[in-house]
């Protein structure tokens, strides 16, 4: 059973929690622990329970709560008598250089450094990172498999390439950034260079290209998919989901979409077999 929950989502920060029978894994730490421990207990999960902890990319609402959200992982096993107290934590050599020093005396056989092409397995669960254009050092986005299932989250890409379509296409459920409504950017009162960055191919996806790469990388086994990475200045939920679901419509496509919050997680979703 792969199940998963979108635990903070948008400019503020983000933070994402997978698992299945024997495996449990956080993505990212962009917002307090705090928050994301009150979120994990929201969905009946422990931090403690952590098998691993993935980071998408080094900007900071995507890592600024990781150094936290460690230690107490830590903390609470010493707790509880587990004989390996720091989870290991995943990310690629160009976002290792700015969370080394959030992981100061973190022990080095915990981080562990990944790269585009890798195959991460825990248990019953794969995980292949792949790359993403955003203009981070080395960013990436995580395909899960449990069986015959996929999970894609993709979020901070300024567009999406062939390759990556290939690589999650047919999906059961998507993760998927839909940051800004192009007139709400255009006109709204952000700097020029600000805006421009956002709609460059390393800046974000619009609505409009969600809807787009929808028609092109979902199958008829995609059964959700959970809008992410709203911006809270350049778009509202209504007008994301409103966009999104009038270009499927228009191409006869059908799926479920849900919303993203920052400041609360989504249900625990639940992927069906296939």
């Amino acid at each position: 059973m792969l199940r998963f929950s979108v635990l903070a989502s948008g400019s503020s920060g983000n933070a994402v929690y997978v698992e299945t029978e024997n495996t449990r894994i956080l993505i990212d730490a962009g917002v307090a622990c705090k928050q994301i421990e009150a979120a994990m207990n929201e969905i009946s999960v422990s931090l403690s329970e952590l098998d691993a902890i993935l980071i998408t990319h080094e900007h900071s609402d995507h890592i600024k709560g990781v150094g936290v959200v460690a230690r107490k992982v830590a903390g609470e096993r010493r707790k509880q008598g587990y004989e390996q107290l720091e989870v290991p934590i995943y990310a690629t050599e160009g976002s290792w250089q700015d969370l080394h020093g959030l992981l100061k005396d973190y022990p080095d056989q915990q981080r562990k450094v990944i790269s585009v092409g890798d195959k991460l397995e825990f248990d019953d669960l794969l995980i292949e990172p792949f790359p993403l254009s955003h203009d981070a050092r080395e960013p990436v986005g995580f395909v899960f498999y449990h069986g015959s299932n996929k999970l894609t989250l993709a979020t901070d890409l300024g567009y999406m390439s062939s390759r990556v379509k290939e690589t999650i296409a047919d999906s059961d459920a998507y993760i998927l950034e839909s940051n800004h409504d192009i007139n709400m950017l255009r006109v709204g009162p952000y700097p020029w260079y600000l805006k421009k960055r956002i709609l460059s191919d390393k800046g974000h996806l619009s609505n409009e290209a969600a809807g787009e790469a929808l028609i092109d990388i979902m199958s008829g086994y995609t059964q959700d998919v959970l809008l992410a990475h709203l911006s809270q200045e350049n778009n509202y939920p209504d007008l994301a989901e409103m966009t999104v679901q009038g270009i499927l419509d228009a191409a006869c496509k059908q799926v479920q979409l849900h919303r993203t919050h920052p400041n609360k997680p989504t249900a625990l979703f639940e992927i069906k077999p296939r």
